[in-house]
């Protein structure tokens, strides 16, 4: 039983409240982490089983044990992740308490101390991290409540793979990671897809002898901040596209257009049968092949300058643009019943719950959290695991180290 507040209590056993419980441990600060069920639960339930991840092994790991893998350049599926995170959890003894779902976090009214409860206990400290996720919440665009009774609709948090689909075509909304990896492995089957298309980038996936995310840890482009971009908008993209999947390529629209693909603008609305599409792919395809040109020099001008032996870029089909593809006059209408679509794939994000977050000053009027690199300005709160917390990388495995640390000594510090 808890006789004395602990330092912190954190929310949420993915690699981000793994990793600042880590550091927390690290420097001694008594705590406790909570996970609603095992750790890396949203990698067990969300996943597809083909799904890997898209940075190589290399750059995956958490502070202490580096993750086990059969090489530095492979790209690991989410069970991988799953085991790494539970062998993570024995071998640095972090205070975790599985199957431990908050069901409110509030501000004592006496001691001013943070109260957490669970199903089966209530722990009161001095400090409480968030790091319950902003993309665990399936994310659905207005279109999705205006269905046919016909359409299944299936969000990528709960697709699995083609066979779970009833028999016809699918039309996949987004193309962004997920949406073009499903896309991708739906071709393999003898349906027709259709790909709704958004404005993502794209990159090459191995330049000049390394592989892209390899580059962009050595370029820095991981440890970008908000400062650092030039146009504040860059911050609600997608992280941009590529895949790891069979040991790694490029994926672009053109690409996925030859493999047989219908590509399609973005989708507008949906009335009884018909899907409308805003007349945008052309822009769309620009967008990503500019991103990846853009990429590329950048590129290319540090291997000239780190490793000047450096093999040449090399040729890559799926990179290169595709005059044809550009010039595709994509429908803007599409009757779904006549397409015989039977499925729709929902690849459009995810969003946060705090509803269990009951302390003042901690959440904007549209629920989004109130922080600056992950300090709340409710004293005692803070937040990790979310997009551009501190730097472009805050979202992913390779950024939890640097922003637990950050997160472990504003607590020691206070």
């Amino acid at each position: 039983m808890q006789t004395e507040p602990l330092g912190a209590v954190v929310v949420g056993a993915g690699q981000a409240g793994l990793a600042t419980s880590y550091h927390l441990k690290r420097l001694g600060i008594d705590h406790v982490l909570l996970e609603r069920g095992n750790p890396g639960e949203t990698w067990r339930k969300q996943r597809w089983d083909s799904f890997v991840l898209t940075t190589p092994s290399r750059i995956n790991s958490l502070p202490g044990p580096s993750f086990h893998s059969s090489s530095p350049d492979s790209f690991e599926s989410a069970t991988s992740v799953v085991n790494y995170f539970e062998n993570y959890v024995k071998e640095t003894a972090l205070p975790l308490r599985t199957n431990s779902p908050v069901l409110a976090a509030r501000r004592s009214s006496d001691s001013g101390l943070i109260e957490v409860e669970t199903p089966d206990a209530k722990y009161t400290a001095h400090n409480l991290v968030v790091a319950s996720g902003s993309q665990n919440v399936p994310s659905f665009p207005g279109p999705a409540g205006s269905c046919p009774s016909f359409i299944t609709n299936v969000h990528t948090a709960d697709y699995r793979n083609p066979s779970q689909l009833p028999d016809g075509n699918v039309l996949v909304v987004g193309s962004a990671k997920s949406g073009c990896q499903i896309a991708e492995e739906l071709m393999q089957t003898d349906r027709k897809i259709y790909l709704s298309t958004s404005r993502v980038g794209r990159v090459r996936r191995r330049l000049r002898g390394r592989d892209v995310a390899e580059w962009m840890q050595r370029i820095g482009y991981w440890s970008e901040t908000v400062a650092d971009l030039e146009d504040p908008a860059l911050l609600s993209e997608h992280q941009p596209l590529v895949t790891g999947v069979n040991g790694g390529h490029t994926i672009s629209l053109q690409s996925l257009w030859r493999s047989g693909v219908q590509l399609l603008g973005r989708l507008e609305s949906i009335q009884g049968n018909t899907a409308e599409f805003r007349y945008n792919l052309r822009e769309n395809i620009e967008y990503a092949d500019i991103f990846s040109r853009g990429m590329t020099r950048r590129i290319n001008a540090a291997a000239d300058q780190m490793e000047p032996d450096a093999p040449p870029l090399g040729d890559d089909p799926a990179d290169e643009v595709d005059e044809e593809a550009l010039v595709i006059s994509p429908s803007t209408s599409l009757d779904l019943e006549e397409a015989g679509i039977t499925t729709i794939i929902w690849a459009t994000g995810f969003s946060g719950d705090y509803g269990w977050l009951n302390i003042e000053n901690t959440l904007d009027d549209d629920g989004s959290p109130k922080q600056d690199c992950g300090v709340s300005p409710a004293q005692g709160v803070y937040f990790v695991g979310m997009p551009w917390l501190r730097t472009r990388s805050s979202a992913i495995i390779y950024g939890a180290d640097a922003d637990g640390a950050a997160i472990a000594d504003h607590i020691l510090w206070r």
